[in-house]
This record gives C-alpha cells, sequence and structure tokens, in this order.
C-alpha cells in the first residue's frame, strides 16, 4: 500500500482490477502494494458519558480513518485507532483493531487468501506506512477550536 503523496508503479494488463459479484476487489498482495491509497476522512469517535464521581478521570481518545484508491473500482481500506501519550511529550496514534476493506488478497493461482488472512496482510501494510501524519492533519484541521473574538 502506497500511501498519498508517494509515487507507485502501476500494475499493467487490462482488467486487472474488477469488482467480484460479492463486493470484493481481489487482489495479490503484490497488486494491492502497487495501488495508492489516498486519505479520504478520519474523524474522532463520540465521547461516552462519564459516570458521575469526584475527582479526574482517565479518558481515552480514539477515531477511525478511511482512504480510498483514485483507480476503478474504487478500492476502500479503513481502521479505528486511538491516540496514546508519549513520554516526549507527543501524542501517538495506534491502529486498533481489524481493518474494514472490500479487498480480498489472493495467490498467484487466483484463490482467496481468506478474510483472516487477508486481515492480517492489510494489518502489515497499513503498520508500514506513515498514516499517522495524515490522520494527526486531518484531526487538528476539523476539531481544533478557533478563538472566539468577544465585542467588548
Amino acid at each position: 500500500m502506497t500511501v498519498q503523496n508517494e509515487i507507485a508503479v502501476r500494475p499493467q494488463g487490462p482488467g486487472f482490477m474488477r469488482l467480484s459479484p460479492d463486493g470484493y476487489v481481489r487482489l495479490t498482495p503484490e497488486q494491492f502494494q502497487a495501488i495508492p491509497l489516498v486519505h479520504l476522512l478520519s474523524g474522532l469517535d463520540p465521547d461516552e458519558p462519564l459516570p458521575l464521581h469526584e475527582g479526574a478521570s482517565r479518558t481515552d481518545i480514539s477515531g477511525y480513518t478511511e482512504w480510498v484508491s483514485e483507480m476503478a473500482p474504487v478500492i476502500t481500506l479503513g481502521w479505528d485507532w486511538r491516540m496514546e501519550g508519549a513520554s516526549a511529550g507527543q501524542a501517538r496514534y495506534l491502529r486498533t483493531g481489524l481493518p474494514r476493506s472490500n479487498i480480498m488478497l489472493v495467490d498467484n493461482l487466483r484463490q482467496d487468501l481468506g478474510p483472516a488472512n487477508t486481515a492480517k496482510l492489510l494489518e502489515a501494510a497499513i503498520d508500514k506506512t506513515a498514516w499517522q501524519v495524515a490522520v494527526q492533519r486531518q484531526i487538528m484541521d476539523r476539531y481544533v477550536c478557533q478563538p472566539v473574538k468577544v465585542d467588548s
């Protein structure tokens, strides 16, 4: 998987990507790796109501991100993430759970690798990219409050 603003070699040959009747786009891992995905959307999960009690409470910040191809048929890849504090004071974004996608990876004989193996390979591909940069940029753009000017 290549991410936005990176150059990828596009797979060759007519019709290498087709939408199957079951909704999957079937690709070999090598074909998938060559398709650039662009960041579509990231957002925050709604806050859970906190139980009433006195004192400070720990909260978690989590969200989702969605990526798409610019080729037809469009492939989609999304996953959940959570923010974790780091010792250097910088927040880290960590992928959580299984990815969501319309991709089914296949072997060289075009046999499905299956949902579990596909998910593992997609997780490995996601974890090799710098997706956190695009997510943080969009979260900051969407949710950071701008100062309100008050007339005195």
